[in-house]
């Protein structure tokens, strides 16, 4: 018979990738996985085997971390099936919530392998800032900077706080499966080009011609009923423009609009002689 400490529920925070870069292969998937790959599968394994695997210099080209056994044991041997998760990363947010459905597996068609089924029930098709939700220091501190760590336990009222937290944000990207074409919002300056296109009705614009020199684009717009021509740089955070000053003052790159999903440009004084279109704002607004 079970023993009441392996019926509880546990909670855990598990990042996919630094920055959430393997979080869309594990939302398709429907799993949360972990890396040190090369250890191989402990499917059936024991931990002494899993010591002696991560100090292999053999199968590592470098030494893992101090933290990778205490990681990798969490993952492997103490989650259970029935256990709550949170995918999420310091630098990305809060990507998911779901509940554990799965034993652990060693999938060798992901990027990281070590992995386990999970039921997504709350996604986020933007993530969620860490900061935004205003955590309390002990639960900030599971989500957030170095001691964050790859996964993290948290305790019974450290999930309830987190929850009740990420319940009252306002946001129309929660459950969110798709939009644009793409499963989740834009991380690379081409996805922001996709989603600039699907946007074009709502602006009024139209592409007359896109290239790979500086500027990006030559957009069309109307404006007392006559197509006027301007040229768009597009970038992911419109801070990034930087690296085009002067060359955006030139007569054969003038470019004054910049189309972003994300406006981060702190320097109001530059920033004061641009237009910015951020499609985070604009999308919010169309749903």
């Amino acid at each position: 018979m079970a023993s009441e400490n392996q019926t509880q529920t546990q909670y855990w925070r598990v990042s996919p990738g630094e920055r959430g870069y393997l979080w869309r292969e594990q939302k398709l998937h429907e799993c949360i996985a972990i890396g040190w790959n090369e250890t191989g599968s402990a499917k059936g394994k024991s931990r002494p085997w899993l010591r002696r695997a991560l100090k292999d210099k053999k199968k590592f080209e470098w030494r893992p971390g101090a933290h990778a056994f205490g990681q990798l044991e969490d993952f492997i041997w103490n989650i259970r099936k029935g256990d709550k998760v949170v995918a999420s990363t310091s630098g990305g947010g809060i990507y998911a919530l779901g509940t554990v459905v799965g034993d652990y597996e060693y999938n060798r068609n992901l990027w990281y392998r070590h992995s386990r089924k999970v039921a997504w029930e709350t996604t986020f098709w933007s993530p969620v800032k860490i900061k935004s939700l205003d955590l309390r220091e002990d639960v900030y501190n599971k989500f957030h900077g170095r001691s964050s760590y790859t996964i993290r336990s948290l305790e019974p009222d450290q999930w309830n706080h987190f929850t009740d937290r990420l319940r009252k944000v306002r946001t129309p990207f929660r459950n969110l499966a798709m939009w644009g074409g793409l499963i989740q919002s834009p991380e690379y300056e081409g996805e922001v080009i996709i989603l600039f296109t699907h946007m074009l009705q709502h602006f009024g614009m139209r592409i007359a011609s896109i290239g790979t020199r500086f500027p990006d684009a030559i957009v069309e717009r109307k404006k007392n009923g006559t197509w006027r021509t301007t040229n768009v740089e597009f970038e992911l955070r419109s801070s990034r423009f930087c690296c085009h000053m002067p060359a955006c003052d030139n007569k054969g790159t003038f470019c004054r609009t910049i189309v972003c999903w994300e406006d981060d440009w702190t320097d109001r004084r530059k920033k004061s002689r641009f237009e910015i279109i951020e499609l985070k704002r604009e999308l919010e607004k169309i749903l």
